[in-house]
């Protein structure tokens, strides 16, 4: 119970961090408009699909700065209202998308995602962070290196920016788990989002994701 609420307080602190340096809704907003105007608002842009997302970011309508920053709050307000966020990269993966700029503007890409961000289900590894499959025993134990999904993605350009809640040991209908807490549906939050995946799809749900990945092998994304 100690590690679990450790982790947690641990995320907090770090989302508190972000929303004071600007990341949050209000962040935003204040953000936007000291940028030249775009023709696609953030109350829009987080409902266009990831194909819909890179083209505008390849014709120049959009940066990925400008799209991670709404994206990430999104992602805030999501996690706080429906309890869909395990860990959360927001900083690292902003810098990231201003390095996707930069590489842009000199004719360079990363891959057909050049710039695009992803949400990771906790249970797959990435570098640096826990693979808590919901269980507090799991905390504290960062990985050493990336799921092959995740490399895969990163090499073709993605920004994963945020890992995503799932039942504990991914063996229950609904995505609960005592570190986490228990993710609600975005259409009612009375009810779970469903498991495993249930965090992935409540985010993308809510417009908090453009792309995520998830996995089933009992029903999984199906539920």
């Amino acid at each position: 119970a100690a590690a679990a609420a450790a982790k947690r307080a641990a995320r907090n602190e770090i989302r508190r961090h972000c929303v004071e340096a600007g990341l949050g809704p209000e962040g935003l907003s204040a953000w936007v408009a000291g940028q030249k105007r775009s023709r696609i608002k953030p109350a829009e842009l987080v409902w266009l699909s990831a194909t819909e997302l890179l083209k505008e970011m390849s014709s120049g309508t959009l940066s990925a700065e400008y799209v991670m920053r709404c994206f990430i709050a999104r992602a805030i307000e999501a996690g706080e209202a429906l309890q869909c966020n395990a860990e959360e990269r927001f900083e690292e993966a902003l810098a990231e998308a201003i390095a996707c700029d930069a590489e842009r503007s000199r004719g360079m890409l990363r891959g057909p995602l050049h710039g695009l961000p992803i949400s990771i289900k906790d249970q797959i590894d990435m570098q640096g962070f826990d693979s808590t499959c919901g269980l507090s025993a799991r905390v504290g134990k960062p990985r050493e290196a990336d799921a092959v999904v995740v490399s895969v993605a990163r090499a073709a350009g993605a920004i994963p920016f945020v890992r995503t809640n799932i039942p504990q040991l991914m063996m229950l209908p609904e995505s609960f788990n005592a570190i986490w807490g228990t993710t609600a549906n975005p259409y009612d939050a009375g009810r779970t989002s469903g498991g495993s995946s249930g965090g992935e799809s409540a985010l993308v749900a809510a417009g908090g994701s453009p792309l995520g990945f998830g996995t089933d092998v009992g029903g999984s994304v199906r539920i």
